[in-house]
């Protein structure tokens, strides 16, 4: 009875402890900023060999929200640029105030960002600061 005990007790042990069960977690990128209207965060992160998990976390605390944006490094110049771009659905959200995405992306070389949704308009001083926390991991 004492041998199954602490088994499961050593099986809980693992599966809450990152890197345990083979399933290494790798932390892109987690901060707390202020985005101004021409502000942007970026996460840059390569897939794995086939295909990856990754988890995207934001939380908004000011009075704008954010756009998150996932994309692969050839939409780069076009979303640098204001222009159309191809974002990954799954992983990107406008007019964020929170947001929690998991899930597979293939392998590539990508971009994660956090973008004041109002960075391609003309400037405006009284345009609110987006304040976000955030965290991007993949697996």
């Amino acid at each position: 009875m004492r041998a199954l005990i602490l088994t499961a007790i050593v099986v809980f042990a693992c599966l809450s402890v990152p890197g345990c069960t083979g399933l290494d977690e790798e932390l892109i990128c987690e901060d707390s900023v202020s985005l101004t209207q021409y502000e942007v965060y970026e996460c840059e992160f390569s897939g794995g060999i086939a295909f990856s998990e990754l988890s995207i976390e934001l939380t908004s605390t000011g009075d704008s929200p954010v756009d998150i944006f996932t994309f692969g490094e050839n939409q780069y110049n076009s979303w640098a640029m204001c222009e159309d771009f191809d974002a990954n659905d799954s992983f990107s959200e406008e007019l964020s105030t929170g947001a929690s995405m998991e899930g597979e992306i293939s392998y590539g070389h990508f971009y994660v960002v956090f973008d004041h949704p109002n960075s391609c308009d003309e400037e405006d001083s009284s345009t609110p600061n987006a304040e976000i926390s955030f965290k991007v991991v993949t697996r």
